[in-house]
């Protein structure tokens, strides 16, 4: 397949940059991560460092991909700079007085260029959620850096945010995704908008959110954060069940999005147990971050690839196995959490390697349609 190669190329889209970067980054960060916890390596890294880079590093680097859909060169430019300088300053050893303003320079950069924008451009309430969500990852870092506990409560913050941009951006995506597929098979259409759940979920999400920024707060606020957490999971699931997961069985692009929806519910209602209960160690942490932000940002680094090139969405093999192995990740993660073997865990950061190295070799051979 030949393309024609423009003299001047102009608005370099971001899914080309970060996509590759957040699939590298992974598949690095947390082999070396195991690596230090197991003393195989002589890293410092703290459970909190490792979900932070998790979160900040490699989920918004997958946000900015998304989101950067048509920025300028300077704009781009600025913001890769930016989550790169983080990254180095995090792990690098950097002092806090310089590291701290150089980590949160890419949530800011990130809300300057993509969320006030796309604040601007919202034309429904629905819509308005994702510029303060966007904001709220500076919030996020700032806890990270000042919150006084080792960056847990930024660091939980961020998990919770995450989870409202899956939440809802997948609630929009994968219904009017499939309603497509079963349309072209002459089957009956999903419910796809589904208001009430909608924003049920959402306030619910937003309040579990709220109480984990409030602190050490009385003791009702667990407990409403609980609430909400199990609201924000059982709106999921509700919505999930509406959405014909039978009818894209044949779609890898497709199903690996119900999949990652899936995990998400399950995610929520393992943040509200977590907020009654701590649960051995980060067992919710990894539902959400490892099944279902994996499998989604997984999913979805390829299908809006291959979109933004105007390419088939045809899943190659490569991919799918890769969705496959993220969610082969989080269950032996999650599992070893319990008594389970201590091996589990150095698998389940191979199988995480292993994915984000395939996703990474198909985002390379994409080929890239003119720039515009």
């Amino acid at each position: 397949m030949s393309f024609f190669v423009p003299p001047t190329p102009r608005r370099p889209w971001g899914h080309r940059l970060f996509f590759p970067a957040a699939a590298l980054y992974a598949a690095l960060s947390v082999p070396l991560w195991v690596a230090g916890y197991f003393g195989w390596l002589g890293i410092g890294w703290t459970p909190a460092l490792h979900a932070h880079e998790m979160l900040m590093g490699y989920a918004l680097a997958v946000v900015g991909g998304f989101l950067l859909t048509r920025p300028s060169k300077a704009a781009l430019g600025l913001a890769f700079a930016a989550w790169l300088a983080g990254r180095v300053a995090v792990l690098g050893g950097v002092p806090p007085a310089i590291a701290a303003p150089l980590a949160l320079a890419y949530p800011v950069v990130l809300f300057a260029v993509a969320g006030v924008p796309f604040l601007r451009a919202a034309k429904s309430g629905h819509n308005t959620l994702f510029g303060p969500v966007i904001g709220a990852f500076a919030l996020a870092e700032a806890l990270a850096w000042w919150g006084g506990d080792g960056g847990r409560t930024g660091a939980l913050f961020a998990l919770h945010l995450v989870g409202i941009l899956m939440l809802v951006m997948g609630g929009r995506i994968i219904p009017s995704a499939t309603a497509g597929e079963v349309r072209r098979q002459g089957g009956k259409l999903v419910e796809r908008v589904q208001p009430r759940l909608e924003w049920a979920g959402a306030a619910g999400a937003i309040l579990a959110a709220l109480t984990v920024a409030a602190g050490t707060w009385p003791w009702p606020v667990p407990w409403i954060g609980a609430a909400g957490a199990f609201v924000a999971g059982l709106t999921a699931w509700a919505r999930l069940a509406r959405w014909r997961t039978d009818a894209v069985l044949r779609r890898p692009d497709l199903w690996s999005l119900h999949l990652g929806y899936g995990w998400l519910g399950l995610g929520w209602l393992f943040l509200g147990i977590e907020r009654l209960d701590p649960l051995a160690d980060g067992a919710a942490w990894h539902v959400m971050g490892a099944g279902a932000l994996g499998t989604l940002a997984v999913t979805m680094m390829v299908r809006a690839t291959l979109q933004r090139e105007s390419l088939p969405p045809d899943f190659p093999r490569p991919a799918t196995a890769a969705v496959a192995l993220v969610s082969l990740a989080a269950a032996l993660r999650v599992a070893a959490a319990s008594t389970a073997p201590e091996w589990l865990m150095p698998a389940a950061a191979a199988a995480w390697a292993a994915a984000h190295l395939l996703v990474l070799w198909v985002l390379l051979r994409v080929p890239k349609r003119l720039w515009v």
